[in-house]
């Protein structure tokens, strides 16, 4: 946040608060604050590190200078704090969210989700759904999107025989049940493919306006979807990791 529209700035003592600091003590188990940061700090960059990107900035402890080393994905995580829980923010961040997966993904990568400014019809969408292998009953009753949000189709099979990944965006914090709730429709509109049907062809993905972390990933096991946050949206740094055992 501190970065936001900026290149560098300088952080001092005042700039963290007392709650903060001693947080980050107690968490790292250290009694002077600059260690508990320089750990603070390492478990950050293991954070992206692990999710195949790098740490967005560079923040030296002995002076306090913080510069920035990606700034449109800094923008993007201020902004998405600011829009966080707002509904009628929810398109701008089902939006952005497909623009940062795009620097990570190769494929077909489609937003889908309601309100559309392309194939707002019913019959209409359904048509496009129809072109990725969906039959035409996809969308019942009052439906808009067939609980869609974002589609990706990696470049493996070809159509109607291809890999499919939904992903859904909670414009809010980690929460399990909605994560359900979110991925309940779209598990009903992958029964209505033409060919791939069944439940094991498909994977669920739910972005939250959130941090995924190790406590997150405990909570979430056999959650039925995969639980992804702001930083799991970081560009990455390799494109593939390759082994031969």
């Amino acid at each position: 946040m501190e970065l936001r529209g900026k290149s560098e700035t300088v952080l001092i003592a005042d700039d963290f608060s007392a709650v903060l600091v001693e947080s980050v003590k107690r968490s790292y188990k250290e009694g002077v604050a600059t260690s508990a940061v320089a750990k603070a700090l390492n478990y950050l960059s293991n954070h992206f590190d692990r999710r195949g990107s790098a740490l967005p900035f560079h923040y030296d402890l002995t002076t306090g200078k913080v510069t920035a080393l990606n700034r449109e994905y800094i923008d993007f995580v201020s902004d998405a704090q600011d829009q966080r829980t707002t509904p009628k923010e929810a398109k701008n961040f089902e939006i952005a969210t497909s623009k940062h997966l795009a620097t990570r993904l190769t494929g077909i990568l489609r937003r889908v989700g309601s309100p559309r400014t392309k194939y707002k019809g019913r019959d209409e969408f359904a048509g496009y759904l129809g072109t990725f292998g969906f039959e035409k009953r996809v969308l019942v009753g009052n439906d808009k999107d067939g609980g869609f949000d974002i589609l990706w189709f990696p470049p493996l099979g070809a159509f109607p025989f291809r890999a499919m990944v939904s992903l859904q965006c909670k414009n809010s914090t980690y929460n399990r049940e909605e994560g359900f709730k979110s991925v309940g429709r779209a598990k009903q509109s992958f029964l209505r493919h033409s060919h791939a049907r069944a439940e094991e062809c498909h994977l669920h993905c739910v972005v939250y306006n959130d941090y995924i972390d190790e406590k997150v990933m405990e909570h979430a096991r056999h959650a039925e979807f995969v639980p992804l946050g702001l930083s799991d949206l970081a560009p990455l740094t390799v494109q593939i990791s390759l082994a031969y055992l």
